[in-house]
C-alpha cells in the first residue's frame, strides 16, 4: 500500500502521464470495493451432535424438542440466526436428532415478502454451505445457509415451503432473542435455545465454540 502511495504522489506531480494516472483510477476503483465488502463466510461446520445413529432420516417426524441455534457474527458483533433444528422424533427417542427427512413435496421459493428479505439480509448468517439433501440438486453443490437449513432441517417438521419456515423461526426470533440471545454467551461462537415441541423455550441455553 506504501508504493501504491509513492506511485499515486510520482504520477499527480507529472500530469504528463495521463495514461498510467487512468490505470490507477481504475485499479482503486476496482479494489476498494473488494476492500470495503465485508468479508465472505463460509459455513464451517458447526452442527455437532452427539447422537447414538448419525443416520436417522425418517419419512415421518413429531417433533418433541428443537434447538434454536445461532452463530456469532465478527463483522456486525451480534449472534445470527442459524437455524431450527428438529433434535427428536416420537417415533423414535433413541434415534439422535433427525436430518433430511421427506423433501419430496418441499418447495423451496425465495422469499419475496419485504419483512422476510430484510430478515434474512440482516438476521440470518450470511454463509454458503455444501447440499445435503434436496433431490432437486446435487449434493456437495454450494447454496446459501438458509437453503441448506430449509432443507436439511425444516424437512423434518411440518415446514413445507420457505415461507411457512421462515416465518415461524421470525416468531421465535420475535420471542426469544432479547431475552435469551442478547449479552449471552460473551466470546462463544454458537448459541443453541432448547425448545420443546409446543415452542416454548425449556430453560436450556447452550454456548458453544
Amino acid at each position: 500500500m506504501k508504493y501504491l502511495l509513492n506511485i499515486t504522489l510520482y504520477l499527480y506531480k507529472n500530469p504528463q502521464n495521463m495514461i498510467l494516472k487512468n490505470i490507477l483510477f481504475l485499479f482503486f476503483l476496482f479494489s476498494s470495493q473488494f476492500f470495503l465488502t465485508p468479508p465472505l463466510k463460509t459455513h464451517f461446520k458447526t452442527e455437532f451432535k452427539n447422537n447414538k445413529n448419525n443416520n436417522y432420516s425418517p419419512t415421518n417426524c413429531n417433533v418433541t424438542n428443537y434447538d434454536f441455534t445461532f452463530i456469532y457474527d465478527n463483522y456486525d458483533k451480534v449472534f445470527k440466526v442459524h437455524g431450527l433444528w428438529a433434535e427428536q422424533c416420537e417415533e423414535c427417542l433413541e434415534c439422535g436428532y433427525p436430518y433430511c427427512c421427506n423433501t419430496s413435496n418441499m418447495s423451496y421459493v425465495y422469499p419475496n415478502e419485504p419483512n422476510q428479505i430484510a430478515f434474512l439480509n440482516t438476521r440470518w448468517f450470511n454463509a454458503t454451505t455444501s447440499q445435503e439433501c434436496s433431490t432437486l440438486l446435487n449434493n456437495g453443490e454450494e447454496v446459501t445457509l438458509f437453503q441448506h437449513e430449509f432443507f436439511k432441517h425444516a424437512s423434518c417438521t411440518r415446514m413445507r415451503t420457505t415461507s411457512a419456515f421462515l416465518d415461524l423461526v421470525m416468531r421465535l426470533y420475535d420471542a426469544y432473542y432479547e431475552l435469551y440471545v442478547v449479552n449471552k454467551c460473551s466470546g462463544y461462537n454458537q448459541l443453541w435455545l432448547n425448545i420443546d415441541g409446543n415452542f416454548s423455550y425449556n430453560n436450556v441455553t447452550k454456548c458453544l465454540q
